[in-house]
């Protein structure tokens, strides 16, 4: 399992629509690149701008999706307004509580295959719940099969 994470910039073309961009943390990275991981990785946001956003799972075209709570009394929620924190464990897709200005997610998303595909799409939504059109990919692959060794005899 590897740890990853994906900073959130202010934007320098300050788009009403678009206040920030994603990168992920790597070397040679560029804002909108997709972030590649495997399932079970942890994947974090670092909040570099003076706003709080929560990344929140989307379709592809950008709508965004329910995320049924994992206690009692089982709800759906979609944004908005902002959820509240979800206990944990977290549910499957729910990729982080509101990330405040200038601090890291919390808590970490475990990366799981979706239900379809293999991309998570994400958007940014705001302190209110409104999604924004700052959209984010992350790419899963699944984790490989272990290779069957044969015995060593003696």
């Amino acid at each position: 399992m590897a740890d990853w994470s994906i900073r959130i910039i202010p934007n320098p073309d300050s788009i009403a629509d678009r206040p920030a961009l994603l990168v992920p943390d790597l070397v040679d990275a560029l804002p909108g690149d997709p972030l590649e991981v495997q399932e079970d990785d942890l994947v974090s946001w670092n909040n570099e701008t003076d706003q709080p956003y929560q990344p929140w799972p989307t379709d592809a075209l950008g709508n965004l999706q329910p995320i049924k709570t994992t206690t009692q009394p089982i709800q759906t929620i979609t944004p908005p307004p902002a959820p509240p924190p979800f206990p944990l464990p977290s549910p499957a897709l729910y990729l982080s509580d509101m990330i405040p200005a200038n601090l890291s997610s919390s808590p970490a998303y475990n990366v799981v295959m979706p239900a379809s595909g293999s991309i998570v799409h994400y958007c940014l939504i705001d302190a209110n719940g409104n999604p924004t059109k700052v959209r984010g990919q992350i790419i899963v692959s699944a984790i490989p099969q272990a290779l069957k060794v044969p015995g060593v005899s003696g």
